[in-house]
């Protein structure tokens, strides 16, 4: 594809901006996967185009170095870029959709030639959704496809029912329009997945030039360092910050005031910036001008971190693009229909359960002496506190022999774990390894106390230990399962254990509940850092 030469620094000159806007949305930079990313380090600053002035740091070419590979792929170096990767992504999910529309006019023409309509709709749907796909991002971005094929085969259906002649005729209407939608999502989901793109030799992406001060730069290198192809080949430093011949391994190409010039010469595909010089709108859309001739994507690093992107939602206010952050937390009727999914299923899985339980009783029994279940204060949602039950997998006098094995711990943040408990049962630990041990809490889902997935439910002077982003833990109820478990459970540490409950909680969703029930089925059949 060829390029447009860049405007000339002369031509792009601007008095200086009366008054200084601050952007409230900036645009978020999509990740390999398709992914638009909320994540990203502190604040730092936005560029300005090539012909602005700007003090003299004694630079007057930009310096390119050889990156240092931190995860052993393909690294490119600056002036590599990702437009070959993307036009063979391009014309394979050409010739896939030519392919699917052929498959179903031959369908549709068995029944009647009239509906080879159908097939060749969803092409020019197709044709339609790519002259919006200019980037990498954009192909393995498998939402808006999605949703357009959606709104497709609805469209379909009402073109089935107002305009076939029989039932027959709009039954193969509908039938044909999900088809093709359907392998159409497929196909990009395939060529989507990491191992597609490697067969395919994918592998080198997108070329990053991140923009802003030293420590946000810095932050968010170490932050996408391994994301799939985001290929960060430079940075630019702020003047403050300027001086540095590479940032953890990424060479420094320039100051924020080469970033157009650089974009042109070493055909950048994405120039991501922080907001460090605190320009007004007026220059960061003179920049964008500027990027926009030679081809490149100007994308703003957003402050917000470890946050889903579907709890954003865009809107204007005043001259100002606002984005709200929905709460993280299931709300109203969702946390209704939630707690009786919850309540319902823990119900039914107690019943099914039962003869199992039974067999476990009577081993705990004849194993070893003491009371079958185990009895435990444990601290819900808000601090409240409720009496958890399991199966005992311990000796009676558990509790008191805790105090001489504290030295042992493996976790700290005051949860005790080690790999070896002196005190665990035989039959415990038999018990332990399938998470048996675990299914008299299905009782406390059922009555309220608990959820079937949430954060790890914790002792009362572990609480009192938490500092703030540990009490985020403590903002849902705790979960029989959770990402915690299926994340390594008792091989976690606890900084670890901490972030993916912190994670859970501020990124719940419907779907992401159902992928951890999946995961735990794996997670317990392959006895995964249960002990």
């Amino acid at each position: 594809m060829s390029r447009t030469p860049a405007v000339a620094p002369s031509k792009i000159r601007a008095a200086a901006e009366p008054t200084s806007y601050t952007l409230a949305y900036p645009t978020l930079l999509k990740d390999g996967g398709g992914h638009e990313s909320a994540v990203s380090a502190e604040t730092g600053g936005l560029a300005v185009p090539a012909g602005f002035s700007r003090p003299n740091v004694g630079l007057t070419t930009p310096r390119p170095r050889t990156r240092i590979s931190r995860t052993g792929a393909r690294q490119a170096r600056p002036g590599t870029t990702g437009r070959g990767d993307f036009w063979r992504m391009r014309v394979l999910l050409w010739l896939a959709d030519a392919a699917i529309a052929v498959v179903g006019a031959v369908l549709a023409v068995l029944h009647t030639p009239v509906l080879v309509l159908v097939p060749l709709a969803w092409l020019l749907m197709t044709a339609v959704r790519a002259s919006r796909d200019g980037r990498i991002a954009d192909l393995n971005d498998l939402r808006p496809f999605v949703k357009a094929s959606l709104y497709y085969v609805l469209l379909m259906a009402l073109a089935g029912i107002t305009l076939a002649r029989t039932a027959a005729d709009s039954r193969w209407v509908l039938g044909v329009a999900v088809g093709v939608a359907t392998l159409g999502c497929v196909d990009r989901w395939l060529i989507g997945r990491p191992a597609t793109r490697r067969a395919l030799k994918i592998d080198v992406g997108e070329s990053v030039v991140v923009v802003g001060d030293l420590a946000s730069v810095s932050r968010t290198i170490t932050e996408w360092q391994d994301l799939p192809l985001v290929n960060v080949v430079g940075v630019c430093l702020s003047e403050s910050d300027f001086g540095p011949a590479d940032v953890n391994g990424v060479p420094v190409l320039g100051s924020v005031a080469d970033v157009a010039s650089l974009s042109r010469s070493k055909h950048i595909d994405v120039v991501a910036v922080h907001d460090v010089d605190h320009l007004g709108g007026l220059q960061l859309a003179k920049l964008q001008w500027a990027l926009e001739e030679v081809g490149t994507q100007l994308s703003v690093i957003t402050p917000i971190t470890n946050t889903i992107v579907e709890r954003a939602r865009v809107r204007k206010l005043g001259r100002r693009v606002m984005v709200d952050v929905a709460y993280s937390r299931p709300q109203g009727v969702v946390a209704l229909i939630k707690g009786a999914i919850d309540r319902l299923l823990a119900a039914l899985l107690l019943v099914i359960t039962a003869p199992i339980t039974v067999i476990c009783a009577v081993l705990i029994k004849v194993s070893s002496t003491g009371p079958v279940i185990f009895k435990q204060t444990r601290v819900r949602e808000h601090g409240q506190t409720f009496t958890m039950f399991k199966l005992r997998t311990m000796t009676v006098d558990a509790e008191a022999r805790l105090a001489e094995l504290a030295d042992q711990n493996e976790v700290g943040g005051g949860l005790f774990k080690m790999r070896a408990d002196p005190r665990i049962t035989s039959v415990g630990a038999w018990l332990r390894r399938l998470s048996l041990d675990e299914l008299p809490q299905l009782w406390n889902v059922v009555v309220g106390d608990m959820s079937l997935i949430g954060p790890r439910p914790a002792l009362p002077h572990e609480v009192a230990s938490y500092d703030e982003s540990a009490r985020r833990r403590l903002a849902v109820k705790p979960g029989l399962t959770g990402l915690w478990q299926v994340s390594g459970r008792s091989n976690l540490s606890w900084e670890e254990s901490v972030r993916i409950d912190s994670d859970y909680v501020d990124n719940w969703s419907p779907r992401r509940e159902v992928a951890i029930a999946l995961r735990t089925v794996k997670a317990v059949l392959g006895k995964d850092g249960a002990h």
